[in-house]
């Protein structure tokens, strides 16, 4: 990789050099029969015994990050099923296996019947960022494409 714009944290997240771009909320995506589906906003204690659609294990800090692991005052997260691709997350959700925390962003690029997407209170955002080998410090169209980043990220 010369560069990429990963959202946060991700494995193997200490190799490159990362720089933050912004902070985008985390919202809970329930499948649309769910008793919390109709509210228009959801507070995240109101979601820790919850069964949760989880990534698998092996990714660590993103599968303790998305159902805010280390936010909800000692108590476990409760694992509903696994999913590793996008699809299956939302099968999942759909079936009624668990819900989700995602970005706000899921609601408009993750749209699916059958699953619902609502704004949480109580819980940090995910953050996007900027990440390149340190190499690419020598790279001039890696330098000029990590320099861009984070003016175009303030006109978004």
């Amino acid at each position: 990789m010369d560069a990429a714009l990963p959202r946060l944290p991700f494995p193997g997240q200490e190799a490159p050099r990362v720089e933050v771009l912004f902070d985008e909320e985390r919202w809970v995506a329930p499948p649309s029969t769910h008793r919390l589906a109709e509210r228009a906003e959801l507070a995240l204690r109101e979601l820790w015994d919850e069964p949760f659609v989880a990534a698998p294990a092996e990714t660590g800090a993103w599968r303790d990050h998305w159902p805010a692991a280390g936010e909800r005052e000692g108590r476990p997260v409760r694992i509903g099923a696994v999913t590793e691709q996008p699809d299956d997350w939302l099968s999942a959700i759909a079936g009624g296996y668990g819900i989700a925390l995602a970005p706000a962003s899921a609601a408009r690029f993750h749209a699916r019947p059958g699953v619902v997407h609502r704004p949480v209170t109580g819980v940090s955002p995910t953050r996007i960022a900027v990440a390149r080998a340190p190499a690419g410090d020598r790279n001039p169209v890696v330098r000029d494409f990590v320099r861009c980043c984070p003016d175009l990220a303030r006109t978004t």
